[in-house]
């Protein structure tokens, strides 16, 4: 064999396997999404603030990471909107929306719509909004960004915190909003 017809046989075996390789790391991101739909979450708004008015995102990556200092993250597609509205604003809010709240979520939830959020949102100076009626409103200023893939994930210091009424969760499962049910099962 030649060495031109060596170099195209490896050639081609090189894209066989680069070609195989993309065919098995799309059927494992498609588990993985799947995987990640059975894993039941809060649901949350994030807001921030864009051209001067409250905006908001549905959120389901949310979580606190420490209590000393108290700090909280959240996790947004680097292409949202709110990921560099909250860059140049170096603040945000995170709204726990209650079980009730379904219109608020999908709200925030519409692909490719504008999100501003008057409708459901308080001012509370400093870009910083509650949505209304939530079971907890945390606000917070951005202390570290970190890229992650696709995502932009933010680290925020919690500056102040408003409880609203205890009452039930908003759910988000199965790429579905739903409540929480508390009857056990034997």
């Amino acid at each position: 064999m030649c060495q031109m017809q060596v170099s195209c046989y490896q050639g081609i075996s090189s894209l066989n396997f680069q070609l195989r390789r993309g065919i098995i790391m799309d059927e494992v991101k498609n588990k993985f999404r799947e995987s990640m739909s059975r894993l039941a979450t809060g649901v949350t708004i994030v807001m921030t603030e864009i051209e001067g008015r409250p905006w908001g995102l549905t959120v389901s990556a949310c979580c606190s990471i420490s209590m000393e200092p108290p700090l909280i993250l959240i996790s947004l597609a680097t292409q949202a909107a709110s990921t560099q509205a909250i860059i140049n604003n170096q603040r945000f809010s995170v709204s726990v929306l209650a079980e009730d709240q379904i219109d608020v979520a999908r709200s925030g939830a519409k692909a490719g719509a504008p999100k501003f959020f008057e409708e459901f949102a308080e001012s509370k100076g400093s870009f910083n909004y509650d949505v209304k009626n939530a079971l907890a409103n945390v606000h917070c200023r951005v202390e570290q960004t970190v890229t992650a893939g696709d995502h932009t994930i933010f680290i925020g210091f919690v500056e102040d915190v408003i409880l609203g009424e205890s009452k039930s969760p908003l759910l988000h499962f199965n790429r579905q909003f739903g409540e929480f049910n508390t009857a056990v099962r034997n």
